[in-house]
């Protein structure tokens, strides 16, 4: 094959890995909006709509490793078509679903199907770029192309949703069929004859402890960190880990190669990729939350407003690409991507009551490179260094750092919030001079101001007054939050930097 036809060849497959990669994309941005209709149309108990929110989160994470590990030993290609066909079921049995059971099962089996089809469309990248500066660039590609498609397609799922929440669980599984139609054709498969036993007992202790871990930090913003609904999940899941660790180092067959993490590029790789999805759980959030509930920002809004964002991540993927190719150092680019997300969260923090959003535009351009910066080289190690018997199961495995990151950012930037906004409000309202009677009907009022707009069933003597003292109580507690995660992701840059020894550095 000549120099032209293999890059013609290399191009359709990352085209058609980048589609197979999209249905986990697009299901956050469009289930959270199709949920609410769901759980109404379902007629959801509370505890059924908290099940829902997470589930297929959950059995994504029980799943990934041992899909990458199916796929080591029995065909990435294959494993990761299954996936896609798991996908379309899991969404189609959502979408049908005339009770609450029905559509959790369909929520369970989608996420089984989103850890196959993107962990290893994600491990294939290697199989059509062997030569490692056309691996970086291959990489890079495939991250600023995803965040393109997913900009179109989340914005078109969104508006689906609010028409149709039946329909919006089809979005992502029928991208997912036209992707499947199209690597059958184009992308080669890859195993590895040596991978060895599978190893059920690790993947077992794995799966429970990711599961546990996620379920107890995803708990922690409504529960509080102390209580025994996210210690006890919490202290099971660490345990379960510490066991499957014990495990994996000691298997002559693992499931996952611990013993490769004390290679100091895999473990930046871990833990930046922690760092930057605390970051990315930030700004994805917090900061909508600032623009709907301070600035009244409408949805739409919201969504054009994180466009800065989205640009400098698809413009700075393929520069981090070429970075990379170019041989410049992960020990520069990582810890500068996180210091530059950092730096972002901490300007985004002094935002006031009448902030104008052009204040918002270099934070978010800067937030995007900084996540590109750290995002191409840490993806890049994850398929480029595992041994050929284990590309699946370690690519995979980028996923579920990633995950517990996003949740873990959430959880904590959350629970710092709300934990510090009541204390605050009632601070200000005392020193407004608010008798104990109008206190206790602040938060209702800010309940019905935040949802609907609307607060005439309240007395409008003291309805200006919450409004005022609730948003100066929320941006002070906003401004705390967002400075303390910075500080946190900036922690993660300073460690990164001293795990990654100064001779991988290159000219």
């Amino acid at each position: 094959m000549n120099d032209i036809a293999r890059k013609s060849a290399a191009g359709a497959a990352l085209l058609a890995l980048v589609g197979a990669s999209l249905p986990m994309n697009l299901d956050p941005a469009i289930h959270n909006i199709a949920v609410v209709g769901a759980g109404n149309a379902l007629h959801m108990t509370g505890t059924e709509r908290s099940l829902v929110a997470s589930l297929g989160t959950l059995c994504t994470a029980a799943t990934i490793l041992a899909t990458g590990s199916l796929g080591d030993r029995f065909g990435r290609k294959k494993v990761m078509l299954l996936g896609l066909l798991v996908t379309l079921a899991g969404g189609v049995l959502a979408a049908l679903a005339q009770n609450p059971l029905v559509f959790a099962l369909g929520r369970a089996v989608s996420g089984v199907g989103f850890a196959a089809s993107f962990g290893l469309s994600f491990a294939l990248l290697r199989t059509i770029a062997s030569d490692p500066e056309d691996l970086a660039r291959i990489v890079a590609k495939w991250l600023a192309l995803q965040t393109f498609a997913i900009v179109i397609l989340c914005v078109a799922g969104g508006y689906l949703a609010g028409i149709s929440w039946r329909a919006a669980y089809l979005v992502g599984p029928l991208v997912g069929m036209m992707a499947l139609v199209w690597c059958l054709k184009v992308v080669p498969e890859a195993k590895d004859p040596d991978a060895g036993r599978f190893d059920g007992l690790g993947l077992v202790l794995v799966a429970l402890g990711l599961v546990s871990a996620l379920y107890a930090v995803s708990n922690a913003a409504s529960s509080g960190w102390g209580s025994t609904k996210v210690m006890a999940p919490l202290l099971a899941g660490l345990v379960l880990l510490a066991a499957f660790g014990v495990w994996e180092w000691r298997s002559a067959n693992p499931a996952f190669p611990i013993r490769s993490f004390t290679d100091p590029e895999l473990m930046v790789g871990a833990l930046s990729g922690i760092g930057f999805n605390v970051g990315n759980a930030v700004l994805a959030i917090q900061l909508s939350l600032l623009w709907q509930y301070v600035y009244r920002y409408k949805p739409i809004e919201v969504s054009l407003g994180q466009l800065p964002f989205i640009v400098a991540c698809i413009a700075a993927a393929s520069w981090a690409g070429r970075l990379v190719a170019k041989g410049v150092s992960m020990r520069l680019l990582a810890p500068a991507g996180l210091l530059a997300m950092a730096v972002a969260l901490a300007a985004m923090a002094f935002a006031g009551s009448a902030t104008p959003y052009g204040m918002f535009i270099v934070p978010l351009l800067a937030a995007g490179t900084g996540l590109m910066l750290t995002q191409a080289p840490t993806a890049n190690v994850f398929v480029s260094k595992p041994p050929p018997a284990l590309v699946g199961a370690v690519g995979s495995s980028r996923t579920a750092f990633g995950q517990f990151g996003f949740a873990f950012g959430l959880a904590l930037s959350s629970s710092l919030l709300y934990g510090l906004f009541n204390p605050t409000l009632r601070q200000r309202l005392e020193e407004a001079g608010a008798p104990p009677g109008e206190q206790a009907q602040a938060i209702g009022i800010l309940q019905s101001y935040v949802q609907t707009g609307n607060t005439d069933n309240f007395n409008p003597d003291i309805v200006h007054q919450v409004i005022a003292s609730g948003t100066e109580a929320y941006l002070s507690s906003y401004r705390a939050t967002m400075l303390i995660m910075a500080a946190l992701v900036a922690v993660i840059a300073v460690l990164c930097l001293w795990i990654l020894p100064r001779r991988t550095a290159k000219a």
